[in-house]
């Protein structure tokens, strides 16, 4: 990679390429106590946008899973800064980034063992967020467009995006929520959330976790388990590349 292309990361963050995998990269890394809290992790291909950043939170585990969504903006507005103006960016709870309606990658999180830290119990040791953006399609899939569910930014018009603007996008709006979460709470970056989820019905409580009226009915769904898995899986292109 020529130096002009390196992406130009904020103070605050140690950035490292990586071969492959940034996201079980990084956990591995903070499983080990390899990684400093804001170190962040890049993976340079073209057909995906792959980085994760390990934190070391100081609060108890259901406050720092709150840190998913600092997460999501930030990914979601990094690519509003680099996509062109009338990119349809949305986000579907409590992982997903879409354009238009349709997923093009997302977040995913993963923490280590609860400890003790500075007089508090259920602190995890780490927290490891990590994001994927399905940049192009598959040079052998022959009908692009017609997948509902998946896309990515080529075919939704944004071509001209690149892998390291991106990633520096993504580590610059999620520092800025990073530091209104930590100042002002999660409140801000709630609503945030709720101004750019698709799904207008849904409500997020301030512990995260969130619901919808069904009719009589409100369903619940609780932050911490939705966030066990990606609700997400993107598509491995043929001839990828590394």
């Amino acid at each position: 990679m020529r130096d002009e292309d390196w992406p130009s990361f904020p103070p605050g963050y140690a950035a490292r390429l990586c071969l492959e995998n940034a996201f079980e990269t990084a956990c591995r890394a903070a499983a080990q106590d390899n990684a400093e809290d804001g170190l962040l992790l890049w993976v340079d291909r073209q057909d995906r946008c792959e980085a994760a950043v390990v934190l070391r939170p100081l609060d108890t585990i259901d406050v720092a899973l709150t840190l998913s969504y600092v997460g999501i903006l930030g990914l979601h507005d990094g690519l509003a800064a680099v996509a062109p103006a009338e990119t349809p960016a949305s986000i579907d709870w409590p992982d997903r980034l879409l354009v238009n309606e349709a997923c093009v990658g997302g977040i995913r999180v993963a923490h280590g063992p609860l400890v003790e830290k500075q007089g508090m119990s259920d602190v995890p040791d780490w927290l490891v967020i990590g994001i994927a953006v399905q940049m192009t399609g598959s040079a052998e899939d022959d009908a692009p467009g017609v997948e509902l569910e998946y896309t990515n930014l080529a075919e939704e018009g944004c071509g001209e995006v690149a892998v390291p603007k991106l990633v520096e996008a993504f580590s610059r709006h999620m520092l800025l929520w990073l530091d209104r979460w930590q100042e002002e709470g999660i409140e801000p970056v709630r609503r945030a959330v709720l101004h750019n989820l698709r799904d207008k019905q849904l409500n997020i409580e301030p512990n995260g976790d969130a619901w919808r009226q069904d009719g009589a009915t409100k369903t619940w769904r609780g932050l911490r388990e939705a966030l066990r898995r990606p609700s997400w899986v993107l598509p491995e292109p043929v001839g990828s590349a590394s």
